[in-house]
Formats: C-alpha cells, sequence, structure tokens
C-alpha cells in the first residue's frame, strides 16, 4: 500500500470514528424530542379525551390563546438560533386561526425544525473538522507540513454545506427531511385520532417513524457528505500539478457494481463530477481517489522547472503517491470485479474437518482460522493486484489463472499463498477456486 493510500485509509478510519460518536449524540437527542411530543400528546388525552380515547370533534374546537403565544414565542426563539431556516417558519397570522388539532400538528413541525438546527449545527462541525483533516493530509502529501490550515480557515468553506447534489446543500436537504417526517406524523395523528386510537397505540406509531425515519435520513446524510468533503478537501491541493486521476473502491464483498466498473480508470482532475466519476458515487459510497501519473520522470521535471529547486521535493512527492504495486505485471483480468465465494472458501481453506492439512497450514503459517477468515478474504482482495497472474490450461469451464502473493498474517509471520481463480465462461464471473500455503 502506497503512502497516499495509507494516508486515505487512515482518513477513512478517523471519519468512520467521529461519525459514530456524532451518531450516539444525535440518537439521544431524538430520544429526548421524541419524550417532550410524547408528554404533549399525553396532555391531549389528558384534557380532552375520555376512556383514553379523544373524540375528534373537540380538537376541531379553537386553540387557546395561551397556547398560540406559547408556539409564536416558540417560533420567534427559533428564528433566533437557526436565522437560516428562518424564513421556511409558518406565516405568524397564520397561528391565528389554528383549531386545537392543528396546534398539535405545529407543535410536531416546530419539533422536526428543531432536530434541523442541531443536526445542522452538529453536521457543519464534524464536517469542517473532516475538510481540514483532509485537505492537510494532502498538503503533508505534497511536503508542506502538518496541519497547513487551521478549521476556521477559509478555504474549508468551499467543501462543506456546498450544492454539489441535485443544486441542494445538506442544509437544505436536513430541513426538507425534516419537514417530511413532520408531514407523515401529524397525518398519523389526525388519523389515529380518527379512527378512535388510545393514547399507548398512538404514541407506539408514532415512535416508530419518528426514530426509524429520522436516524435513517441523518445517518445516510453524515456518511454520504462526509466522503464528498474527504474527496473533495483532499483532490484540491492536487490540482494544480496533477492532471488526472482515477477511482478506487474499497474493492470488497459490499463494493456495488457501479463503483467495480470505475475502478482504475482515469479522469482528468478538472473534470471531476461527484456522483458521476468522482467519489461520492451513490448514497453511503465511500470510495477514494489515486493520482494518476503516466511517466514520473517527465512530471519531476516539470515540477522542477514550475517550482524551481531541485528535483528532492518532487521526488518525495513521487514516492508518497507513486503505487507501490508493480506496473509492468499482467494482473488478474478483471481483478477489481472478482469474487471470493465466503462459504466455499471457509469450507476447503480453513475448515479442518473438510481438509485438515490445508486448514493446519494457514494456521501454523500465519494464524489464519475460520474465526479471522474475513481479515484473510480481505488481504487476498488488497493484493490481488500487486502480484502476476499466470494463464493455466483451460479444461472447459474457462480460463484458469494462479496468482501467488505474499501474506502477513495476524500473529506476525510472512507467508506465500497460492490462489487459483477461473474466468467461468458460463456466468461470466471471475471468482476464487482455491487457496492454500505454498509449502516451497
Amino acid at each position: 500500500m502506497s503512502y497516499w493510500a495509507n494516508r486515505q485509509k487512515q482518513l477513512n478510519q478517523a471519519a468512520e470514528k467521529e461519525e459514530s460518536k456524532l451518531k450516539k449524540r444525535l440518537s439521544k437527542y431524538y430520544d429526548s424530542e421524541f419524550r417532550k411530543l410524547e408528554k404533549q400528546i399525553a396532555a391531549y388525552y389528558q384534557e380532552y379525551g375520555e376512556n383514553n380515547v379523544i373524540e375528534y370533534r373537540k380538537l376541531m374546537e379553537a386553540l387557546s390563546d395561551e397556547d398560540k403565544r406559547l408556539l409564536i414565542e416558540q417560533m420567534d426563539e427559533f428564528a433566533k438560533r437557526y436565522p437560516q431556516y428562518a424564513h421556511l417558519m409558518p406565516v405568524r397570522e397564520s397561528i391565528y386561526k389554528l383549531n386545537r388539532l392543528e396546534g398539535l400538528q405545529y407543535s410536531v413541525i416546530m419539533r422536526q425544525a428543531e432536530i434541523a438546527g442541531l443536526d445542522n449545527d452538529e453536521i457543519t462541525s464534524h464536517l469542517n473538522r473532516l475538510a481540514a483533516k483532509g485537505i492537510n493530509y494532502s498538503m503533508e502529501a505534497l511536503g508542506f507540513g502538518k496541519n497547513f490550515y487551521s478549521v476556521n480557515s477559509n478555504i474549508i468553506k468551499r467543501f462543506v454545506d456546498v450544492p454539489w447534489s441535485n443544486g441542494e446543500n445538506f442544509s437544505k436537504r436536513i430541513w426538507n427531511d425534516t419537514q417530511k417526517l413532520a408531514q407523515y406524523l401529524n397525518q398519523d395523528i389526525a388519523q389515529g385520532i380518527a379512527r378512535g386510537d388510545s393514547y399507548d397505540r398512538l404514541v407506539r406509531q408514532l415512535r416508530k417513524r419518528f426514530s426509524d425515519v429520522n436516524r435513517r435520513d441523518v445517518y445516510r446524510l453524515i456518511y454520504t457528505e462526509g466522503t464528498y468533503v474527504m474527496a473533495e478537501s483532499t483532490i484540491q491541493p492536487f490540482a494544480e500539478d496533477f492532471e488526472y486521476y482515477k477511482l478506487s473502491p474499497l474493492m470488497d464483498e459490499k463494493t456495488c457494481t457501479i463503483c467495480r466498473g470505475l475502478a482504475d480508470k482515469m479522469f482528468k482532475i478538472s473534470e471531476r463530477q461527484p456522483g458521476v466519476n468522482f467519489p461520492p458515487i451513490h448514497p453511503w459510497c465511500r470510495c477514494t481517489w489515486e493520482i494518476e501519473v503516466s511517466g514520473w520522470d517527465k512530471w519531476i521535471d516539470d515540477y522542477v522547472k514550475k517550482h524551481g529547486g531541485n528535483k528532492k521535493q518532487a521526488e518525495t512527492i513521487e514516492n508518497r503517491l507513486k503505487s507501490d504495486s508493480k506496473s509492468n505485471i499482467i494482473k488478474l483480468p478483471r481483478y477489481w470485479e472478482a469474487a471470493i465465494p465466503r462459504k466455499k472458501f471457509l469450507e476447503y481453506a480453513l475448515n479442518p474437518q473438510k481438509d485438515q492439512d490445508k486448514a493446519k497450514a494457514f494456521k501454523s503459517a500465519l494464524g489464519y482460522t475460520m474465526e479471522n477468515a474475513d481479515d484473510l478474504i480481505q488481504q487476498i482482495y488488497d493484493k490481488l493486484p500487486e502480484y502476476e497472474a499466470k494463464e493455466k490450461t483451460d479444461k472447459g469451464w474457462g480460463k484458469r489463472y494462479e496468482v501467488r502473493m505474499e501474506l502477513t498474517g495476524p500473529n506476525g509471520k510472512t507467508a506465500k499463498v497460492i490462489t487459483a481463480w477461473i474466468d467461468d465462461k458460463n456466468t461470466g464471473q471471475m471468482r476464487l477456486t482455491s487457496a492454500y500455503i505454498d509449502k516451497e
């Protein structure tokens, strides 16, 4: 793995760690907000209900002046704290015409507005930190040292809350998602009361929608927006001295066919488009990118002419960005979409009940067993493009290949592993057929 690929991996890991903390904070807040809504609904049932049921006609009566005043105060306070959403608040005059049901529904709208405001603040802070880390990783790779930019630097604004997806920034998407949920919740409330639902039944239905949808929407946004910020903040510093990049998917069993199909294809940095040829390609995407240079010697000469000085700085950049995989070897065809059937792999390579010799060899040489098989599978995927694929005899089912690779196990030992592959002519799939320790 090259220096830059390793830094990208570290950035992803740091992002996922921070995302986990952020999701926990937001989850606690959502639970707190729903408890407030729950209490408000309970108060309605207590004041207007009989035998744990509210007659719909009672909620058609005008909202009390006190409740109207409280709603207006809530709107004014919200507008002060979140001015970016102030213009989206209901018109003040509409409050004076509300009945009791509409008053409760307006409270739901305000509750979701509060969630949108907090989501926006928390996610903005998270992405600012992520953007600062990303651009500083790039500046370090280019020889400008660590922490070149602060989290409050103006350049960070180029990456955070920008309308890169369908012309909308994430602040607008947060608002749209929360208000859409408010509409569904209000529909549930109106229909539940009209049906004569009990308090427990109504709250149970609302809790499920409230909890599931709020979390699903914001978690997807955090993940996808994070991928955009990481990709964009890391590539911008390279735009001055480099022309091409290639997409670098994670290439595991979760990698989608779209990203696999774009793997290792070259694109101009100036022509990158998130969602088309640059991360994120789709929601929940966590692809990265790598700089692509056709000839490093020429690039070094051009860099020295442009920036002056000696070659040392340029050579340092080359060493940090250049892939350490062998470019002149014949790689396994379509290695990026090759499959390793997990169940079969466990059976023929690591299960001592099926093949004691193979299982014993993997355990002794590398420390791999059925318990940590996923780590072995991932390492085979990672190492596959680094080693030559030798074509073997076609026995009628498709072209066969052998790839010998050097792996390091959890026990700290290194061993050579022989992997066999077939390009199945019936299914069109390149898949692993065998793997075993090379005892020579």
